[in-house]
């Protein structure tokens, strides 16, 4: 199946996320080459990207520009995604904090929440998120903020609800802490800004 730009949807989605104080992130993974120049045209310098097989394609034709890494962190692979990114989405095992403190460049690193407890998820279990994150203490780095993916028959507004109280509680918990707030994509972006969301990540609303 081709996907095409559709410029409308990213300029309202362009328009909304500032009215929030929002960042959209474009996820392009498998996007044409010539439709995400289009976007890059439009000011956009950070990007999600899913498969490190194309982020080295993606940085030869986009200079000066960011990466975002959204998919799930295989140990063997985190020096390579460290070496190309300055965003990590995906951190959800104690061995993954290891290997990533031992490369670790100035990156904003996310832990990824299993927000509504699915099995079929990844991501740390809600009750286990303080014991986790204080399995940073005297490290390199310490997560500037956390994501979620709802599960696909949960209602967004319960499981955008949780994160956010989550992450008012670690903003308490933890002075270091910055709270930032990667959730939503395409399908309900617009309820993950009304719980506060920092970074929506959006694929299909803006290539259809």
């Amino acid at each position: 199946m081709e996907y095409r730009l559709d410029l409308n949807n990213l300029y309202k989605i362009l328009e909304l996320v500032r009215d929030y104080n929002c960042k959209l992130l474009p996820v392009i993974k498998g996007r044409d080459e010539e439709d995400i120049l289009k976007i890059y045209n439009e000011g956009l310098r950070e990007f999600g990207e899913n498969r490190l097989n194309e982020l080295s394609d993606h940085k030869r034709f986009l200079p000066e520009t960011s990466f975002h890494f959204i998919a799930p962190l295989q140990s063997r692979k985190i020096h390579e995604i460290m070496n190309s990114c300055d965003f990590i989405h995906t951190l959800q095992r104690p061995k993954e904090i290891l290997t990533i403190n031992e490369c670790y460049k100035n990156q904003d690193i996310f832990v990824q929440i299993n927000i509504d407890d699915d099995p079929n998820k990844s991501g740390i279990q809600t009750n286990e998120v303080d014991e986790f994150f204080d399995k940073f203490e005297g490290l390199n780095f310490f997560p500037v903020g956390i994501m979620c993916i709802p599960s696909f028959d949960a209602d967004p507004k319960s499981s955008f609800n949780k994160m956010s109280k989550i992450n008012e509680k670690l903003k308490k918990d933890f002075n270091n802490y910055k709270g930032e707030l990667s959730m939503g994509m395409s399908g309900d972006y617009k309820i993950a800004l009304d719980y506060g969301a920092t970074i929506i990540r959006i694929g299909s609303k803006i290539f259809n």
